[in-house]
């Protein structure tokens, strides 16, 4: 009997949540990055034992809904213009999801950018939470999985984001030395190619882009050399039924 043929799998990338819904999702497995900040804290939260994340999209509906579930273990996160916000227990920095803090929380969570990309994503098959912080782990996800992948970048208020892009970039990297019978879309080589372009230093492109400029500005600098730390997780975080969580 001849060699069994590997699957061809298709990759694809959308530079910005709205780019996203203008994709046909079906079937497919979603990578959601948010490198500078929110997915990176998510990792970091589950690494300290959080229980896990609901995000939504408004502050009014982070309170209404702590309000509606009413039980002790819930804490309010998110950030607006990267700053915490007025009467949450945590904001959107990696140093606020400690084990003292989280361990055993479920955080209901808004950000600018990052929970919108995760309802961009709704429709697809699976949808895993994707930083620096854990590329190979997200790879061998994707790898499992076997399906077509999109890799959903953030940006910033709809547009590009070259932390997001560069990030997704290495997933793709990764997942082309790994296999023969990947298909790339113009989107996706060109995020590989900037990611191969920066990748001798990630820290110092994170520092230099736009975003990463402004947390400089307003002194969270502590937390871009966290989002730097490449494969410092191995923890793959899921976004299913409005819950962000780990399956396994």
């Amino acid at each position: 009997m001849g060699k069994r043929q590997e699957k061809c799998l298709k990759i694809d990338l959308a530079f910005t949540p709205v780019e996203l819904e203008k994709k046909d999702l079906t079937g497919k497995a979603v990578v959601v990055i948010d490198s500078l900040r929110a997915t990176s804290t998510m990792i970091t939260a589950f690494e300290n034992g959080c229980a896990g994340f609901i995000p939504v999209a408004t502050i009014e509906e982070t309170r209404a809904l702590a309000d509606k579930l009413k039980v002790p273990n819930i804490l309010l996160g998110g950030e607006r213009r990267a700053k915490a916000i007025e009467g949450f227990h945590v904001g959107n920095s990696p140093r606020d999801y400690s084990p003292v803090k989280v361990r055993g929380k479920i955080i209901i969570m808004t950000t600018t950018n990052g929970t919108r990309a995760l309802v961009a994503a709704r429709e697809a098959e699976e949808i895993f939470i994707g930083a620096f912080l854990n590329l190979s782990a997200v790879c061998r996800r994707l790898t499992e999985s076997g399906r077509d992948v999109i890799i959903a970048c953030s940006g910033e208020k709809n547009l590009f984001c070259i932390e997001d892009v560069a990030c997704g970039g290495g997933i793709i990297a990764r997942l082309c030395a790994d296999s023969n019978s990947l298909v790339m879309t113009d989107a996706a080589r060109a995020a590989k190619l900037l990611y191969e372009h920066f990748s001798p230093d990630i820290y110092k492109m994170l520092r230099e882009s736009e975003w990463g400029q402004y947390l400089i500005g307003i002194g969270l600098s502590e937390d871009i050399a966290i989002c730097a730390q490449i494969d410092s997780s191995s923890l793959v975080p899921v976004y299913k039924e409005d819950k962000v969580f780990l399956d396994r």
